[in-house]
């Protein structure tokens, strides 16, 4: 009897010790064990989410975010500049390009049918801008009809356009906008800033982007006016391509964490001067 326990204890020290290795892990998480690193989109252009400083290092909100889920893993990051586009990047079909995507993404139902979205780690908020010189625009409603910019395939298209969001728990709005003529970007952020900074009604009446980010580039110099209320609030999670729950269920255990011990707060105050990590 005492040697047959003997054995049932051995052999479940040996399963948890495989189960723990990379070589047990799911394909996704195997692999960024294997290597030591995670792939992820870099995004040089929008802060105060993702940028790059002076000295060409990737700094922000969601970069931050980023590092301290692969330290928590045990791996680094690596950063491959818009090796897809973010409409590439919110379908899904990576094909091994990056591994995971920690870049402010809403987890719409309609990218929830190509990605899993193991874990929310904060709300943004969206709002309307306008050149510095438009006089015509002074509230949402007043953007009706007119040129308005968008990243294509992000939420603000979506509200644009207005697309069900399908989203559980998303607090409820209202739109403000009515029948825009909506202009939409494949590239980058910084291509929608360009266009609407050339002047007022040259390329855009109008643009829509997180609130944090206009009040950024503003501050850097961009010539924009916000406008109003902000047009809604959306939960950003992490997102990964189907079919690796372990590496899902660690993800999670590690939002998890960063939430309980304060760290997500803590990031968000650092670059946001409040906590955008509360529902």
């Amino acid at each position: 009897m005492l040697n047959h326990f003997c054995f049932l204890l051995w052999a479940g020290v040996v399963a948890n010790i495989l189960l723990s290795s990379p070589g047990f892990a799911g394909e996704v998480l195997d692999r960024i064990l294997a290597r030591g690193y995670i792939t992820m989109n870099g995004v040089p252009d929008w802060p105060p989410f993702s940028s790059k400083n002076e000295n060409g290092d990737y700094v922000g909100f969601d970069v931050d975010v980023a590092n301290e889920v692969a330290h928590r893993m045990g791996v680094e990051v690596r950063r491959l500049e818009n090796i897809v586009t973010w409409g590439e990047e919110t379908g899904g079909n990576w094909n091994g390009k990056i591994d995971i995507s920690i870049g402010s993404m809403t987890p719409t139902a309609k990218r929830g049918e190509n990605l899993d979205f193991p874990a929310i780690y904060t709300y943004a908020i969206a709002s309307l801008a306008v050149h510095k010189d438009n006089t015509s625009i002074r509230t949402p409603a007043d953007a009706s009809g007119k040129r308005i910019g968008a990243l294509q395939a992000a939420t603000y298209e979506l509200y644009l356009r207005r697309v069900p969001f399908e989203i559980e728990g998303m607090p409820p709005f209202a739109y403000q906008i009515d029948d825009p003529i909506v202009v939409t970007y494949p590239e980058t952020e910084s291509d929608v800033f360009k266009a609407l900074a050339k002047g007022d009604g040259v390329e855009l009446d109008a643009l829509v982007n997180y609130l944090p980010t206009l009040m950024s580039i503003i501050q850097e110099g961009m010539p924009f006016r916000i406008i109003g209320q902000p047009l809604y609030r959306a939960p950003q999670a992490v997102a990964i391509e189907p079919g690796d729950p372990e590496l899902a269920a660690r993800l999670k255990q590690i939002i998890d964490e960063m939430r309980a011990d304060g760290t997500l707060t803590k990031l968000s105050m650092k670059w946001f001067d409040f906590d955008m990590t509360k529902p």
